[in-house]
């Protein structure tokens, strides 16, 4: 591992009452939109195509094109499975749900004014599944060089804690929890702290699942102007809204046999959700200099997301005969538990911010096969697309008023583990489509660079993501329907836990998303 990434990822374990880091900001960001089946067919590939629901979220020119109202529903399934590499074994994950792609309505309104050289004037009132963040994945094995027990240790020695009963009490999400049940303790004389789970004198067997649920939709409202049918134009206000829930459990045990050496096991179980909403625009325009050649290009604004995070952990400490022998009190137990909510007034641990995400921009070009007003005799398109992320651009700011709360600080250190770890990535997707008279085949492919900067991932680990699509279509008398398979084939690490000396284990996933889009339309 790199050391620009132990040093970026690790900043936000400097204080406890933060749990927002450089990995969230990615999941939020690192997008996979569904889209409609149609635009799903043909790899996502539709900033220059138009003609689609699709086009409010890639590129509202493009609605431009319609010159009939349109209805639109998109049900859709989602398949999740990952395989995750870790102390040489593999361990599996599955996870299955109903998803949506792009619904909505389109209205198209011709020009009253003949000299006026916008011939049509087009809205949309649309919303899309933006990210689905359900999986289900767990990992085991033994680690002979830390223990998950030490970033409690890290968040009592980089917030500089030297008041005991502020240890205790004042990090109810990890630290404060396992000082009160013994998992971890201070030095003689207070000189610093220290882990009963020390990985000096024993082995340490862990394991490590995971259930996270949720996703990201987004509401869109557009407008697009057609002008004299070469220069086409047009904007969307999109309004995402954020629900992500995780649980975790941790699991640690004494892999040596000896039943006293002051530890025996502890289990952390923590559940973790973000919910919020943001806004955004999209800018567009499409340029057909001939009436078979068109030409996009789009500018997808950074979405600015107000959130609101929620903590419930449990820590539970087996300290064999510990407790017994530094009280000298033979009645003391050997196991504890304790919670957040017993620091909080039986209340959730929450905290609220922002997150910016990377702006995005995008150019695409089209050909059409026998392009003419009567679209049932056209033949067959091609279409693709180049697209700019600047996952660098993200940044977090806190609501908090005070600047000596510390919240700025703690920020701008998180800020700069984003500028540390990510780069420009460059997504380019291709498709396209032949036409029978009222029905089609379609195929695609998208590709989706790696976020992370150069150097950043261990050696071998890949951070990209790859996306064939096939996909059929009928069209006939005002009714259309289309259905299409997307299967993503991508590679990322998992990060348990991070310890500033870079003693922390990972793991290699290698997942595989399978997505089905169906969309059924009415032209009226």
């Amino acid at each position: 591992m790199k050391k620009i990434f132990i040093g970026g990822l690790a900043m936000f374990l400097l204080q406890q009452s933060f749990a927002q880091d450089a990995l969230d900001a990615l999941r939020y960001s690192y997008l996979t939109p569904t889209g409609s089946a149609r635009t799903q067919a043909i790899g996502g590939a539709n900033i220059s195509l138009g003609g689609d629901i699709s086009s409010a979220f890639l590129n509202p020119a493009g609605l431009a094109q319609f010159k009939t109202n349109e209805f639109v529903l998109s049900p859709g399934f989602f398949m999740n499975s990952a395989k995750l590499n870790y102390n040489d074994s593999a361990f599996k994950g599955k996870r299955s749900v109903l998803n949506t792609g792009a619904n909505g309505l389109i209205l198209s309104f011709g020009s009253r004014f003949k000299s006026s050289n916008v011939r049509n004037t087009t809205v949309a009132f649309a919303v899309n599944q933006m990210a689905n963040f359900n999986s289900n994945f767990s990992y085991r094995g033994r680690n002979n060089f830390s223990s998950f027990s030490e970033k409690w240790l890290e968040e009592l020695v980089y917030s500089n804690e030297q008041n005991f009963d502020n240890a205790l009490n004042n990090y109810p999400n990890g630290a404060s929890l396992a000082l009160q049940g013994y998992l971890i303790d201070t030095l003689q004389n207070f000189t610093g702290y220290r882990t009963n789970a020390d990985i000096t004198k024993m082995p340490l067997d862990q394991s490590f699942t995971y259930q996270t649920r949720g996703g990201m939709q987004e509401a869109a409202f557009s407008m697009a102007w057609n002008n004299k049918e070469k220069l086409l134009y047009g904007i969307t206000i999109g309004v995402p809204f954020l629900n992500y829930t995780r649980r975790t459990t941790v699991t640690e045990a004494d892999g040596s046999g000896n039943t006293d050496n002051d530890f025996q096991s502890f289990t952390f179980t923590e559940t973790f959700s973000t919910k919020g909403s943001g806004l955004n625009a999209k800018l567009g325009v499409l340029f057909k200099p001939v009436e078979y050649f068109r030409l996009g290009l789009t500018f997808h604004s950074p979405t600015v997301l107000t959130l609101t995070d929620r903590t419930d952990a449990t820590v539970v400490s087996n300290i064999e005969n510990y407790s017994r022998r530094i009280n000298n009190d033979n009645s003391k137990p050997s196991s504890y538990t304790y919670s957040t909510k017993e620091f909080t007034n039986g209340n959730d641990y929450s905290y609220q911010y922002q997150l910016i995400t990377p702006w995005r921009l995008g150019a695409s070009a089209s050909y059409v096969f026998r392009e003419i007003k009567d679209v049932t005799k056209q033949k067959a398109f091609i279409t693709a697309d180049v697209e700019l992320v600047n996952y660098k651009a993200s940044s977090y700011r806190s609501n908090e008023a005070d600047p000596a709360s510390g919240d700025k600080a703690y920020f701008e250190s998180v800020n700069q583990s984003i500028d540390d770890l990510y780069k420009m990535a460059v997504n380019a997707k291709i498709g396209g489509e032949l036409k029978f008279k009222v029905f089609m085949v379609r195929a695609g492919f998208n590709y989706q660079g790696s976020p992370y900067a150069k150097d950043v991932l261990p050696e071998g680990a890949k951070g990209h993501r790859l996306t064939p699509s096939l996909g059929v279509g009928y069209r006939d008398k005002g009714f259309f329907v289309d259905l299409a398979y997307a299967h993503t084939i991508g590679k990322d690490i998992h990060v348990p836990y991070l310890l500033l000396d870079s003693r922390y284990p990972l793991a290699r996933n290698n997942f595989n998303n399978g997505q089905i889009v169906g969309t059924v339309g009415f032209k009226f």
